[in-house]
Parts: C-alpha cells; sequence; structure tokens
C-alpha cells in the first residue's frame, strides 16, 4: 500500500495554536472542569479544519512512539519526551482523559481523531485468521465504540507479524465515509494509511505538526531518511503542474524579474468536463520554508502572500497554508480553510 505522510515540521498553524498558550505542565493533571483548556481546544479546532478539505478523510492519526513495557513515566510526560513538538503544537493530546487511552498500556502509540463531532469511532481488538486463503483480522473485543468519536489514544501491539497489529479502527463520517485500518508504521515511523479516489489518503497523518523545519538543521547537513516533508526548492517547482478541486497551478522557469523565479498561472474549471480557463497570473519564489505569489486577476483583483509549503518524499503533494502573518489565501482555498492539499500532475 501506498504510503501518503503528512509529516515533520512546525509550520505556520502551529504559531497560532502556540499564540493561544500550550498546555500546562508534565503532568496528567486535566482542567478542574473536566473540558479542555482553550489552547487544546483550539489546537484540536485546527486539526478539524485542516480534514475538512477533502470529504474522502474520515479522521486523522498521528504516530506517537514505543512505550516499553513496564515503563512507569507518566504518560503525558513520555509523550512530551518522545515527540514534544507535536504535544506543544497539538496540547490536546495531553488533555486525552484515562477512559480514551486503550489497549494494554505499552507498544506502539497511536493517537486517532474523528473528522469532526458527527464521525463514528470503534476501536476493536481483533484476532488475525485464516479466512478464504487468506490471513484476515476479525474482531475479538470492543474496545471503544461512540457514534460521536473524540480522540483517543491507543496502544497498538502484535503476536506474530508487524503487518498483523492486533488492534482495528472504524471510522465512519456522517456523509457515510467508512474507513477500516489496522495500524502500521513504515520503517520510518510513517502511518501506512488506507487510499482513497485519486489517491488522497483516508486518514490524515498530522504528525508533521510537531516536527522542526530543513531552515533548523545545521548548515551543509543532509537528512538520510527519505520519509519526510519538507520545503521546495524553487528548483523542485519549476516546470511543475498541481491541481486540486478545480483549480490547476502552473509553474514555469526564468522567465520573469530577476527577483522573482518565474511565472505562475491560476486556472479554473468552471463545470466538471469543461476546459480550464486561466484565472489568474503572476510570478513566484521561494523565501525560505514559503512560497511568494504576486497575482492579479488582470481585472483589478490581486492576491500577494507568503504561504508556507512543504512537499512530501514522492514529489507528489504540495501542503500549502494561509500566510502566517496576514492570514491571506490563495485563490484557490475553500472558505474558512486555512491549508490545503495540491496533487501533481504529469504531462
Amino acid at each position: 500500500m501506498t504510503s501518503v505522510f503528512w509529516q515533520q515540521l512546525i509550520s505556520a498553524l502551529l504559531s497560532v495554536a502556540l499564540a493561544l498558550g500550550s498546555a500546562g505542565g508534565g503532568s496528567d493533571q486535566k482542567p478542574a472542569d473536566g473540558g479542555m483548556s482553550s489552547a487544546a481546544e483550539a489546537s484540536l479546532g485546527l486539526l478539524h479544519q485542516d480534514m475538512a478539505y477533502s470529504d474522502q478523510i474520515a479522521g486523522a492519526v498521528a504516530y506517537l512512539g514505543y512505550r516499553e513495557p513496564g515503563d512507569t513515566i507518566p504518560l503525558s510526560n513520555w509523550m512530551q519526551d518522545t515527540c514534544s513538538g507535536l504535544t506543544t503544537a497539538m496540547p490536546f493530546l495531553l488533555e486525552i482523559p484515562e477512559e480514551r487511552i486503550l489497549g494494554a498500556g505499552y507498544g506502539d502509540l497511536y493517537c486517532i481523531v474523528p473528522r469532526d463531532e458527527n464521525t463514528s469511532l470503534a476501536v476493536n481488538r481483533v484476532k488475525w485468521e485464516t479466512v478464504d486463503y487468506g490471513v484476515w483480522p476479525v474482531a475479538d473485543e470492543v474496545l471503544y465504540r461512540e457514534e460521536y468519536g473524540k480522540p483517543v489514544l491507543v496502544f497498538v501491539n502484535f503476536e506474530q507479524w508487524h503487518d498483523e497489529p492486533d488492534t482495528e479502527i472504524v471510522l465512519v463520517t456522517n456523509d457515510g465515509v467508512e474507513v477500516s485500518w489496522c495500524p502500521v508504521v513504515d520503517p520510518y515511523g510513517v502511518p501506512d494509511v488506507p487510499i482513497g479516489e485519486d489517491y488522497i489518503p483516508m486518514l490524515m497523518d498530522f504528525a508533521f505538526w510537531g516536527d522542526t523545519t530543513g531552515l533548523d538543521y545545521p548548515e551543509g547537513w543532509v537528512p538520510s531518511e527519505d520519509g519526510w516533508w519538507l520545503p521546495p526548492t524553487d528548483w523542485g517547482l519549476a516546470y511543475t503542474s498541481w491541481v486540486c478541486d478545480r483549480w490547476s497551478m502552473d509553474f514555469s522557469w526564468g522567465d520573469s524579474d530577476i527577483a522573482y523565479s518565474g511565472i505562475v498561472n491560476l486556472y479554473y474549471q468552471a463545470e466538471a468536463g469543461q476546459e480550464y480557463a486561466l484565472a489568474y497570473s503572476g510570478v513566484w519564489r521561494m523565501e525560505d520554508d514559503c512560497l511568494r505569489l504576486e497575482l492579479s486577476d488582470g481585472a483589478g483583483k490581486s492576491v500577494h502572500g507568503s504561504f508556507p509549503v512543504l512537499i512530501d518524499p514522492s514529489g507528489e503533494y504540495l501542503h500549502i497554508q494561509q500566510d502566517r502573518d496576514t492570514h491571506i489565501c490563495p485563490p484557490f482555498f475553500d472558505e474558512g480553510v486555512t491549508a490545503m492539499e495540491l496533487m501533481l500532475v504529469y504531462g
């Protein structure tokens, strides 16, 4: 199965969550009223908002690491030590109550977040049995089931084979999108999530909100892994085309003012099956981890901004966010959405 990542790097949305304050302390204490802190609510809201960009997404997942059997460190402290960036950016992780911490208390730890408050979530303990010349997971015990699912932490283990985990996650959205997933990660700790139509992941991996950017690495240092999302280079975007919904964005190279890398054209398809029409044209360049766009529709409307961007290891997906200072969004963003994913087009 193709692994599609949303990994590594603190991005613009993180600064929004941090501005609202981080979750306190390293203890397991929750807010006195039993609800979440304002910072936790804000971070969870951002995650729900990010999932809204595609109706194929049923939920979000983050792999938090492997906890050894017998580890007595309080879980919130353990998470802060193991994935400090993510718990700082997404403080709701530290405020998930004990009744939604599932499994043996050791093993691979995942956080599962339903798409929204109307998405049901079930977590089942499973056994792998031979059925019709194949080995399949069969539900053995219900660990959690809720029509209006909330974030859970789930410890996952396996008896013999890594690709036969003892846990099944089932999410069903209000629109009828259903995902059944037995959590597995690749050698780099990236969840191998189900893929839907047009190769869109049906679970959004939000672990990338908790890692460092390529800008923080020492000069001349090159990552040895190939499973990281990083800001693209100018040359990496040159001569590429990207699509999302009914929009297409084309980058050229070297045919603009010397202060920019090239021309960028945005095309829009008014109706399915119609040809794309030029909607905006302008110039582009990379500024550290941001894509600078200067766009005009030729009729007096313009869009200018520096938008944080990440490109996945395959080079086929481009994650772009609103301007972190002005909160301006590119023209192809849906109303109310602060981040979107574009897919590379070949030919």
